[in-house]
């Protein structure tokens, strides 16, 4: 599954492919979002992460510069809450992945043309 944002495809911009691995303390990180967030001018995009891997094509990629990477996972704590409809019981999903790797991201990439692979070995220490 691939989530893109910016401009169709109709646009001026140049494009560049992303693909790339996300792990998690040496794992894997199951499933989850990766997005690369322009930090001047560009198309801002992002993908799926299955099993570790994302791909964004060229034709939906970000534009060539400078990123801040924002990750996500979604994980269940174990827990039950009560859902937007106060009666049913539902699983509670907290982020697996630290703050420093997504809203406040420490992650920051710099995109040329042509393909683009990067490797995200996040550790929580």
């Amino acid at each position: 599954m691939l989530f893109l944002t910016g401009c169709g495809k109709g646009d001026a911009l140049k494009r560049t492919q992303v693909e790339g691995m996300v792990t998690l303390n040496g794992a894997p990180v199951k499933q989850g979002v990766i997005t690369f967030i322009p930090t001047g001018k560009g198309a801002t995009a992002g993908a799926s992460i299955e099993s570790g891997k994302f791909v964004i094509p060229e034709e939906t990629g970000p534009s060539p510069g400078e990123y801040r990477v924002e990750i996500d996972s979604s994980v269940p704590t174990g827990k039950q809450i009560l859902d937007t409809d106060g009666e049913t019981m539902v699983d509670e999903f907290e982020n697996g992945i630290p703050p420093r790797f997504n809203r406040q991201t420490e992650l920051k990439v710099t995109l040329k043309t042509g393909n683009n692979q990067h490797l995200f070995d996040l550790e929580t220490e």
